[in-house]
């Protein structure tokens, strides 16, 4: 009994030993070119139990940089590369876990990170107006096949939420809860408190992009007259004092 311990730890040895000495590079070319990954990844160094990558670039989606990987060995044993990674998207760090399965499908959990106001603004490419505050994301589940949209589950905080166009609008906290709906669609919930305006509503998104909002805007005691001309003019007043917005569109004209 004691030798078969001693065998079993021998080889479970081995072969962490052998994990952990593997160059990531060769092994990544592989699994792609084996399981279609929808990631390519540049610069690779390291191993691919700790290694590291200059870039990751994702179709359709902005790069990944100076990512850093500790893998999990376990996983190996069921098919898929199982890691816990660090990076920066736009020049904002992240962390989170990270799985690329045999079949191709990225998943994700516990990914969190923070980018300013102004940069959302850029990566939807919005016209008009200018974004304030930060967003904080917290994404507790993703898994794509690299197909239409990720079946995710998370949320995204906006702090010190402000929007300026001819006034600035203060918005408090805003916060957007995203969850799968039928269909394969994405649903999101969006709320917020201590604001100018009380906001209240959903958005549907589904696969091929096309989105539904439906939103309130009611604003307080203190909301300017300009403000609420402003919210007239593309949202429909009712009769207790609220603006309903409903509109359907594509996010690929947002450039998502």
């Amino acid at each position: 009994m004691k030798r078969r311990y001693y065998i079993v730890i021998a080889l479970l040895s081995y072969l962490l030993f052998t994990l952990a000495t593997i160059p990531a590079a060769p092994v990544f070319e592989l699994a792609k070119k084996q399981a279609r990954l929808p990631v390519t990844l540049y610069g690779i160094e390291g191993s691919l139990w700790n290694g590291t990558a200059s870039s990751a670039i994702i179709p359709a989606q902005p790069p990944i940089e100076d990512l850093r990987w500790s893998l999990s060995p376990a996983a190996l044993l069921l098919a898929r590369l199982s890691a816990e990674v660090e990076g920066k998207f736009k020049q904002q760090p992240f962390i989170g876990h990270i799985s690329l399965h045999a079949n191709g499908e990225l998943h994700a959990s516990d990914v969190r990170s923070q980018l300013p106001a102004t940069q959302v603004q850029a990566l939807m490419a919005l016209p008009l107006g200018e974004l304030a505050g930060d967003f904080n994301l917290n994404i507790e589940s993703l898994t794509w096949d690299g197909q239409g949209l990720p079946v995710t589950r998370a949320k995204v905080i906006w702090l010190n939420a402000a929007y300026t166009l001819a006034e600035t609008v203060a918005l408090g906290q805003v916060e957007i809860s995203l969850s799968p709906a039928q269909d394969n669609d994405l649903k999101a919930i969006i709320k917020n408190k201590d604001g100018m305006i009380s906001i209240s509503g959903e958005a549907v998104v589904s696969s091929n992009k096309r989105f539904q909002v439906d939103l309130s805007f009611t604003p307080n005691n203190n909301t300017s007259d300009n403000i609420k001309q402003s919210l007239a003019m593309f949202a429909r007043r009712q009769p207790n004092g609220s603006y309903r917005l409903k509109q359907t569109g594509n996010l690929r004209n947002f450039g998502l």
